[in-house]
């Protein structure tokens, strides 16, 4: 590896490995600037996944669960709720376990983004977020309006996150995590919490016409860089699997600016939401 080598974060466990293997694949094969991966093993990784994953991405870096409790017991030995969320959801390893192993600058990838051709400037400086589809929160609208502490952007998504450790924030953290009224949706509590550490952090968000999600029965545009594959989408990944076009030059990525989250935001969300419910009911 060189100097300028960037180190990206992944979680990873074994269920996800044949996926990881195109998708990570494809994050180092398409970026200008050289990458190499530290993979966070959620417990579940074999011996077998490893030496694999070695040989489809290169030099990778593994960190197990063992290695990372060590690093992790300071920040959470006066946590309560922040300690007790990390042992019951492993998203936390990206939340926690990831910032405490990302040096000064953090730069994470989920495993089930499939970039389409070659790219420069994703890990750029600063707090950056991808762009989600709706503002899929674990608050209600009305929380927005009862807690001061509630600031965080419209739609931030966790798939790609560029974030400044020193702005890390564990006690807002465990604020947040300490109060089961704000955690309705389990599957997006980590999310949540990326978004209220990313206003604080001044974030802008990836251009969503660059990074963006598939849509059933339509190819992506030629603008479009990369998908995010999350599970109710997987199943179309094998249609979008293709080498990148040799000798296509890169395309540097765009970033738009945050807006504030309002209560009637997410009221809006909430909404649709609620149609979307109705029309399938």
């Amino acid at each position: 590896m060189t100097t300028e080598t960037r180190w990206v974060s992944s979680l990873l466990g074994h269920r996800h490995l044949e996926t990881a293997l195109v998708c990570l694949g494809s994050l180092v094969h398409c970026s200008a600037e050289p990458l190499a991966l530290r993979l966070h093993d959620d417990g579940t990784l074999t011996g077998l996944d490893r030496e694999r994953l070695e040989a489809g991405l290169g030099y990778v870096r593994f960190v197990s669960r063992e290695e990372a409790d060590d690093c992790v017991a300071g920040l959470l030995a006066s946590r309560p709720a922040l300690r007790a969320y990390r042992r019951d959801h492993p998203l936390a390893l990206k939340l926690i376990d990831a910032v405490l192993f990302g040096g000064e600058e953090l730069a994470y990838c989920d495993s089930d983004i499939l970039f389409l051709r070659p790219f420069s400037g994703l890990f750029r400086q600063g707090s950056v977020f991808m762009s989600d589809r709706q503002n899929a929160y674990s608050l209600r609208s009305w929380h927005l309006l009862a807690h001061r502490r509630l600031r965080l952007p419209v739609r931030v998504n966790s798939g790609i996150v560029v974030y400044r450790t020193d702005a890390y924030d564990p006690d807002l953290l465990e604020w947040y995590l300490s109060r089961p009224e704000l955690l309705f949706a389990p599957v997006w509590v980590e999310q949540t919490a990326w978004a209220l550490l990313g206003w604080q952090a001044g974030c802008r968000l990836l251009d969503p016409l660059q990074v963006a999600f598939p849509e059933d029965g339509k190819l992506a545009g030629d603008g479009v860089i990369a998908l995010h594959f999350v599970t109710p989408l997987r199943s179309l990944l094998p249609r979008y699997v293709a080498s990148p076009a040799p000798g296509r030059a890169p395309v540097e990525i765009r970033t738009v600016p945050a807006r504030r989250c309002r209560a009637l935001d997410l009221a809006a969300t909430e909404a649709r939401r609620w149609l979307s419910r109705r029309r399938q009911g």
